[in-house]
């Protein structure tokens, strides 16, 4: 790399690998210390500038030029979200298909999806006990996925799902996820081997539900995959099977797994602070009985309470940009071949941003806005999560039904967080004790 001007970073690529798939919150946080900000590690093969930078952050994020990078993850990621997911395609063929996939997560949908949400989370924690939070909100959050984006009814069919899904990314493992090395069949016998069975399996139900879309002809606004088999690319075409299978899976993952761990997150913090908690229920008691989910998603110091989770916790540490040629950013002159990714764990957490980083403090987020590039949970650019409103939206009202119908008591406050099947996540559980509020006085 002779032009190149790289910032420093730990040495070698084996061991910073293992420290970003098993430790990617401390491995960040280490390497800030010693390199500044801004630092190079040689991420899964990859040399990859990692940045805490707001500036930075805004200039890979403001990027017009759609060749400029590769897909947002890397290629042996097709093993869980397939190869035609918006996540593992870049460019023109990119800006296709997210055109299609965006109507149905805005507007009108979701208001009316948001008595399916609520259900899903009452169902989820109905009887209460001692249980782990997590379990449940996966839950809560796969049901509303097999509702809501697969327009499934039948409740028979809806159990058979959440089976398929559970054994599917119940045989997850980091490691053959993030290393195509070690995607070995083994003779069968191996994790991987046992985890592309159930992978099949969730794909056979994907294409059948498929199917019977196609069949009943049910309008746009009844799933979210109605409305990808009813619509059209430019030319008139529709989308392949497969193709729509794909944005499936990466829905069925990113959008369950993800708002479970935020809904898991909230209910430990919110139940940490009784100020907070105590704001919350006089906030759900100015709705009145018995309101519309839908109201839920208005009010502001609940939605506070959303943005302060994801700033604490987000799902992910290291969304990054592979790109395809040569690129200044800010000091630094990268060769093609190189990534970029904002280190969202160390922005969220910058004191000079956020003072007192370590405390839950949802205020912060009514007051005003974040500014621009320190509040990620999402990305940004032209691949921020497709469904970034959803996830809100979702969370909001899970959360609400679940603090105004249940009493939370939380069992352990030492949870620790880091990378579980793919995404950050409370590792061992939240135990809590709940009991449902009709039972409880």
């Amino acid at each position: 790399m002779p032009n190149s001007i790289l910032p420093p970073g730990p040495r070698g690529h084996l061991i910073p690998t293992l420290r970003l798939v098993r430790q990617p919150i401390e491995a960040l946080r280490d390497w800030q210390k010693i390199y500044g900000p801004t630092f190079m590690v040689n991420r899964l093969g990859v040399p990859t500038l990692m940045t805490a930078e707001p500036e930075l952050v805004g200039q890979i994020y403001s990027v017009t030029d759609v060749d400029l990078f590769d897909a947002v993850l890397p290629p042996a990621l097709d093993v869980l979200f397939g190869a035609r997911s918006l996540l593992l395609i870049s460019g023109v063929r990119h800006q296709r298909e997210r055109k299609l996939m965006t109507p149905p997560f805005h507007g009108e949908s979701m208001r009316i999806w948001a008595a399916t949400m609520a259900e899903s989370g009452r169902r989820a924690f109905a009887g209460g006990g001692e249980l782990q939070v997590c379990e449940r909100t996966r839950r809560a959050t796969l049901e509303v996925i097999v509702r809501v984006v697969f327009g499934v009814e039948d409740a028979e069919r809806v159990a058979q799902f959440v089976v398929r899904v559970d054994e599917w990314t119940g045989r997850l493992r980091p490691g053959f996820l993030f290393v195509r090395a070690l995607q070995r069949e083994g003779f069968g016998l191996s994790a991987f081997a046992r985890y592309q069975r159930a992978s099949q399996r969730v794909d056979a139900m994907l294409l059948d539900q498929i199917a019977r879309t196609r069949a009943s002809k049910p309008s746009r606004e009844t799933s979210v995959l109605a409305s990808l088999v009813e619509a059209r690319y430019t030319d008139g075409s529709a989308m392949a099977d497969e193709t729509i299978r794909d944005h499936l899976r990466t829905l069925l993952f990113a959008g369950h797994e993800t708002t479970a761990s935020t809904l898991a997150w909230a209910l430990y913090f919110v139940h940490r602070d009784d100020q907070v908690r105590a704001r919350v229920r006089a906030e759900l008691a100015t709705l009145g009985p018995n309101p519309a989910a839908a109201t839920f998603a208005k009010l502001p110091y609940l939605a506070a309470v959303v943005d302060e989770t994801l700033r604490m916790r987000p799902v992910t540490a290291e969304p990054h940009r592979l790109l395809r040629k040569p690129w200044t950013l800010g000091p630094w002159k990268l060769p093609a071949g190189v990534a970029v990714c904002p280190a969202l764990t160390l922005i969220h957490s910058r004191p000079d941003l956020w003072p007192e980083p370590d405390q839950f403090r949802p205020e912060r987020f009514l007051a005003k806005r974040p500014e621009p590039n320190t509040f990620l949970p999402f990305g940004g650019g032209s691949h921020r999560c497709l469904g970034a409103s959803f996830a809100q939206f979702e969370a909001c009202v899970i959360l609400a039904t679940l603090l105004g119908e249940f009493e939370f008591e939380l069992l352990d406050d030492r949870v620790g967080w880091g990378r579980g099947r793919a995404s950050l996540e409370p590792l061992g559980g939240i135990p809590m004790r709940v009991h449902p509020l009709s039972a409880a006085g």
